[in-house]
């Protein structure tokens, strides 16, 4: 509920039209579904602008609206605001909205791994908390200021997964979350089309914590040079650390890959199962460690929030494939994302061949060719049997791969149809088989094709 004299306050914007008494009971940007008595902030997007549709919301009972151009309202009742920029004002009210709440915040953002770490640290905050979290992948400029925005009374903490493309997003994104806890899952080649180096990748994920102080904590991967390396820099916060390899007060040890499907390692005199064999979910499951010890849940209800966990679709998902396994990592893709995969596949057990199929990794910039390349390389020394590409840049993967390994059997295809064709012929039943690839590649064409398959099936 918002006054209109606070959406005022909150925006700095100005009322050229009805009057500034009156309240709302929500905030909608999206016309086919705002109801009477809410806020309707008319943003403009990729494809469709709200400006366009004010005639219609007002139909559906609309009397509060926010805009950034010039809107002719007939009815001289309707109150108008005008701000600068509407998508600008939407964050604007939720951050208002945020700071009504005396309850911690949590914000993750890295390289890869972020929508499992988010989901995995909400699973584990839940066993002791009522928790607020970013559906899916909700995590711009737009779906993080409308998670704050179902922020309500019951709610006792929130989880927040923060994404970028290009410089300031992350900067924005913290200005209108202020978090409590900033966690970081990994550093690496992410977004170079606009980030330019990992090093700017860097300062553009590390802006998380512009907002914090004294009280605030960070939680990094110490395995990660450039974050650990980040984080020994004079910092008004504290620090908590996990990892692998480097000292960390979390730190996994003893990790065993069961029968190729499961995996479970000892961390803080414990043993943790993860229904993975993903080595890279070990990581994602310390960083739900470190924020569920850190909030005080019980260390055997995380044991349980982490062996009952089960992995969102498309992001490193485990599912039957006939008598072989299908590894669904179709969501989206980068170098970083892309070597942790191969591992799951390399440690799948499997009697059969492996198969990779790998789409363009977009958003690289002027390294697209040298990292597709470099990937080709990767994937031959990852033991694959058979590397199925998709894509104009993957095509460079398969060239490299079929060069330095004369036996992978390597199929380079322009498109998704062209690939099941391929995979038609070279995959048999009792095969296990990774996909992925940036998400305009549309991969999950592919995994739906295999699982449709008589030999997907048997």
């Amino acid at each position: 509920m918002f006054t209109i004299a606070e959406i005022i306050e909150a925006t700095k914007g100005s009322l050229v039209q009805g009057a500034a008494r009156g309240q709302v009971r929500a905030v909608c940007i999206d016309s086919r579904v705002v109801k009477k008595g809410e806020l309707f902030i008319a943003v403009k997007g990729e494809v469709f602008d709200g400006h366009d549709f004010i005639d219609g919301v007002i139909a559906k009972g609309v009397r509060v609206l926010v805009v950034h151009k010039p809107v002719k309202v007939k009815d001289p009742k309707i109150s108008v605001i005008f701000v600068k920029d509407t998508v600008r004002a939407l964050g604007d009210i939720a951050r208002f909205h945020r700071l009504r709440f005396k309850i911690p915040v949590i914000a993750l953002t890295g390289s890869a791994g972020k929508t499992t770490t988010k989901e995995m640290i909400a699973a584990v905050l839940s066993r002791k908390y009522k928790v607020l979290k970013n559906e899916g992948t909700q995590n711009n400029h737009i779906g993080v200021p409308l998670t704050l925005l179902k922020l309500k009374p019951v709610h006792q903490m929130v989880v927040l997964e923060c994404g970028t493309n290009q410089p300031g997003d992350i900067v924005w994104l913290a200005d209108v979350a202020r978090p409590d806890v900033g966690v970081f899952t990994n550093i690496g080649e992410s977004h170079l089309e606009k980030l330019k180096t990992v090093s700017g990748v860097l300062k553009e994920k590390w802006a998380l914590t512009s907002f914090m102080g004294p009280k605030d904590t960070v939680i990094i991967n110490a395995d990660d040079a450039l974050l650990s390396r980040q984080a020994r820099k004079k910092n008004v916060f504290k620090v908590i650390a996990f990892g692998i390899k480097a000292k960390a007060l979390w730190r996994a040890s003893d990790i065993h890959i069961h029968s190729g499907r499961y995996l479970n390692f000892r961390v803080g005199g414990k043993i943790v199962e993860l229904n993975s064999c993903g080595v890279n979910n070990v990581y994602n499951a310390l960083t739900a460690i470190s924020c569920g010890v850190f909030f005080k849940v019980p260390f055997h209800h995380i044991v349980q929030a982490l062996k009952s966990f089960e992995f969102p679709q498309g992001r490193g998902q485990i599912v039957r494939l006939g008598r072989g396994w299908l590894i669904n990592d179709t969501y989206n893709a980068n170098p970083v994302s892309m070597r942790s995969a191969l591992q799951t596949l390399q440690a799948i057990e499997t009697g059969q061949k492996r198969i990779f199929v790998a789409a363009d990794m977009l958003e690289l910039g002027k390294q697209s060719r040298a990292l597709h390349q470099a990937m080709g390389v990767v994937i031959g020394a990852a033991g694959v049997d058979v590397l199925v590409t998709v894509g104009r840049w993957a095509g460079l993967m398969a060239a490299s791969a079929k060069r330095r390994f004369k036996k992978m059997q390597v199929f380079a295809c322009r498109d998704v149809e062209s690939a099941q064709k391929c995979l038609a012929k070279a995959f048999h039943n009792g095969d296990a088989v990774l996909i992925k690839g940036s998400r305009r590649m549309r991969m999950e064409q592919v995994a739906e094709f295999l699982l449709a398959s008589p030999k997907g099936s048997g």
